[in-house]
């Protein structure tokens, strides 16, 4: 176990993840806010098996997201990237939408980043207009740095970060 909240701990990919993970990225409507359609089976799969399931990624990477309660894989979500200014990332299956696990597993990572990592500053992207996602880092204080359209399509990606120091909410 990587990292764990009150509800959730964080693990690397196990071979059982590879259904739920499949379904995930199915799921149109998980897919539409994280950069287009939804994945065939066969490519899910493939994807799951060559860069999640068995990769150690400590202290960097998408950690298998786990609901404690019932053992659940729930989604992935982790500090992407290197260090000065990894990227937060936070992807929660649709049937786990609304309990406020995104927000948990977000501010986990912030804390672990800014505490255990030491980190300046962690920073994030979300599609525009996905209010959820933008809700969400603006309670743990992320700030808007730009937005950018994305060349041959109508798709806008906002840009934020956080710094360390700044301060953090976690509140509604």
């Amino acid at each position: 176990m990587f990292l764990e909240t009150k509800r959730l701990f964080f693990r690397s990919h196990e071979p059982g993840d590879e259904a739920a993970f499949v379904r995930m990225q199915g799921d149109v409507d998980f897919r539409r806010y994280v950069g287009g359609t939804a994945w065939p089976a066969q490519k899910a799969r493939k994807r799951f098996r060559e860069q999640y399931v068995g990769r150690e990624r400590e202290p960097y990477g998408l950690w298998a997201t786990i609901l404690k309660e019932s053992g659940e894989y729930i989604g992935c979500c982790g500090l992407v990237g290197d260090a000065p200014a990894p990227h937060l990332a936070y992807y929660i299956a649709r049937p786990f939408w609304g309990r406020g696990f995104a927000t948990e597993a977000a501010s986990a990572l912030v804390t672990f980043g800014f505490e255990d990592r030491a980190l300046p500053r962690i920073v994030a992207t979300v599609e525009k207009g996905h209010r959820v996602s933008e809700h969400i880092l603006e309670k743990l204080g992320f700030h808007i740095v730009r937005d950018e359209t994305i060349a041959h399509s109508a798709r806008i990606i906002s840009y934020y970060e956080l710094t360390c120091g700044s301060p953090q909410r976690t509140e509604n």
